[in-house]
């Protein structure tokens, strides 16, 4: 008999453990997504280290060089940008060069003269920010490293969330094909009693369970990605204003091809799905196997 046609003789049973790994999956593929996208966007922003200096206006542009010469001489600062009126006002229509209601509202003379400095390392920013607050013509200091550590603080719950949930979802998903296969052990017990006696292995019993098993793991995987891809796809036009401004962010590389986890490409999605395949199938293996060594004698 295939092992299809021993799946519908038993249509309750498969489906339970069908939909049990199904939602399993998703949640594993979509927690995976969002651990490695917020790692790479943290490690991203650690690699750009910024502080940025706004001066009042009437600070005089002496001033603002003098005061950047200084931030360079602390041995601290790899690079400060002097930003004047007119190149801000250029980034800013950039920036906003599709909201026209926001351009005619800002002319040059209501932004102020900046420096952005690049620090060497991202534990001086702090410093620079506060040797820069003292200057008596700055009027705001901003710097990423709130960014990094609100980040690194989600990505941290995200994280224990996922590990916590995930270790109850596979506990369910463990005990019911665990339940499963030992309904159907017992249901053949003096059939198995028999193949024992004939010497048949604990392995050529559980074999087609295990057959079973690994078919509907493989139908929940391809489910569990198709709808993850799906929503990724649909919702990926809202990421991307999100992020907007973000690189594409490499997980890996190879001469065949590279692994973006942003924007998610094909190789990385694939990946993501064989992940949730492999790991089902360790599942189903050691499960099986234990159901096999504590049912059939």
């Amino acid at each position: 008999m295939s092992t299809f046609s021993q799946l519908r003789r038993t249509p309750y049973q498969t489906l339970g453990v069908l939909f049990a790994m199904f939602f399993s999956f998703f949640i594993l593929l979509l927690f995976s997504f969002s651990i490695l996208l917020l790692t790479r966007l943290v490690n991203y922003i650690e690699t750009q280290p910024q502080v940025t200096v706004y001066f009042l206006k009437t600070t005089a542009k002496s001033d603002v060089f003098k005061l950047r010469e200084e931030l360079i001489n602390t041995g601290m600062v790899k690079e400060a940008n002097y930003i004047s009126q007119e190149q801000a006002l250029k980034i800013y229509k950039e920036l906003n060069k599709n909201e026209p209601l926001l351009l005619e509202m800002v002319s040059k003379d209501a932004l102020p003269t900046s420096l952005e400095v690049f620090t060497l390392k991202p534990e001086y920013l702090e410093q620079i920010a506060q040797y820069a607050r003292k200057n008596a013509g700055v009027e705001e200091v901003a710097y990423q490293q709130d960014i990094v550590d609100s980040l690194i603080r989600i990505t941290d719950s995200v994280k224990k969330t996922a590990l916590l949930f995930l270790m109850a979802q596979f506990l369910i998903v463990f005990f019911v094909i665990f339940t499963t296969i030992t309904f159907k052990i017992i249901a053949k017990k003096e059939e198995i009693e028999i193949m024992r006696l004939l010497g048949a292995t604990r392995f050529f019993i559980i074999k087609p369970l295990l057959k079973q098993n690994l078919a509907i793991n493989f139908s929940a995987a391809i489910g569990s990605a198709s709808v993850f891809g799906g929503l990724y796809f649909y919702v990926g036009s809202g990421l991307k204003g999100f992020l907007s401004g973000i690189p594409t962010l490499t997980l890996f590389s190879t001469p065949w091809f590279n692994a973006d986890i942003w924007p998610l490409n094909w190789p990385m999605f694939l990946i993501l799905a064989a992940f949730t395949l492999i790991i089902g199938y360790l599942l189903i293996w050691f499960t099986t196997l234990l159901a096999a060594s504590k049912y059939i004698k």
